[in-house]
């Protein structure tokens, strides 16, 4: 397509942003300054108005290209935003609960005793699982991999999840302001302040977001492994190591090492993990008391497992398994 002005040009690819009305102004702005540069150098070189916007038109690429890649920019630009924003969130969360634990709950917990204990330590899990998750792929792992980011519909998901699962924390933190002392209601004001900043910015994030498929967050997490471990001789030299040592394992034990590998064997893996989960929260029990709750354990696992079935996919965690069909269709393909 041709364009015979500059202003031909910015009006088709003003109207492909999915921008801001400001950001969209100033994008609008700074593309009619380059096209009126370039318009000049082709009339100094002699062509008639009309032939230097078409010419410069050309040289500036298609209005439909130039407008995806600002949409890109401004998605992962409000991802990164919202993904901190959040994450601050949780963080002030799980110190509000962790405190709320130790004794600092008001006398006269809001709306009673068992919401006010379940809402946090339940919710700031899920949200902190899914705010991570979003800060890693759109902040950790492309700053780690110095490439463009992967996976942002993940990313997306990820942030929409953390926003719906912090908004009754932020609920039950308004309503025990008063009741709390001085650290825990400061704690409180933050959330239940925040968290609704936060929600705003991840709704926009999601509705900016580009849903196309990319990455899993299995293939990102292993990607910046193998970066971390690429960053140094030894480090390198290790990851061969474990690498030798688990293609050794897996040819000597197949059905054991099945229950570690989140590729092939998914839900055999989340037991797995959710059974290592649920010591591991229990171990300062073990460290400072000697003993491990049992009972506990088990729940924190089994809530563990549950967090897998219900999130796994939305957050990258689960891929589909590849059935004979699709295998044979990849071989012929290939």
């Amino acid at each position: 397509m041709t364009y015979r002005s500059i202003e031909a040009y910015v009006d088709d690819m003003t109207w492909r942003l999915r921008v801001g009305v400001r950001r969209r102004r100033r994008i609008a702005r700074e593309v009619a300054a380059h096209l009126a540069d370039l318009v000049a150098e082709e009339e100094a070189a002699g062509q008639t108005p009309q032939a230097a916007a078409r010419r410069a038109a050309a040289r500036f690429g298609s209005p439909a290209e130039l407008a995806a890649e600002f949409n890109r920019d401004s998605a992962l630009h409000s991802a990164r935003v919202a993904a901190w924003a959040l994450t601050a969130c949780v963080a002030a969360a799980f110190v509000a609960a962790g405190l709320a634990v130790q004794g600092a709950a008001p006398a006269v917990p809001w709306p009673n005793v068992a919401v006010y204990y379940a809402v946090p330590a339940i919710l700031v899990q899920v949200a902190g699982f899914c705010a991570g998750t979003a800060l890693l792929l759109a902040v950790v792992a492309p700053w780690l991999l110095r490439r463009p980011p992967q996976g942002m519909a993940i990313a997306a998901r990820a942030l929409a999840a953390a926003v719906v699962a912090l908004i009754p924390v932020a609920a039950v933190s308004a309503g025990n302001i008063a009741g709390a002392g001085r650290v825990q209601g400061a704690l409180s004001s933050f959330v239940a302040l925040a968290v609704p900043v936060a929600a705003m910015l991840g709704l926009r994030a999601v509705l900016h977001a580009d849903w196309s498929a990319g990455a899993s967050t299995l293939d990102v997490i292993a990607d910046c492994c193998e970066a971390l471990a690429q960053r140094s001789p030894w480090t390198a030299r290790l990851l061969t190591l474990a690498e030798g040592t688990w293609a050794a394992a897996v040819d000597r034990f197949p059905h054991a090492m099945g229950w570690l590998e989140p590729r092939r064997h998914p839900w055999r893996a989340a037991i797995t993990t959710s059974i290592a989960a649920g010591v591991a929260l229990k171990l300062p029990d073990l460290v400072l008391k000697g003993d491990v709750d049992l009972p506990a354990a088990a729940v924190e696992a089994v809530a563990a497992f549950t967090g897998y079935v219900l999130l796994g996919g939305l957050l990258g965690l689960r891929q589909r398994l590849q059935t004979p069909e699709s295998l044979g269709a990849a071989g012929a393909e290939g």
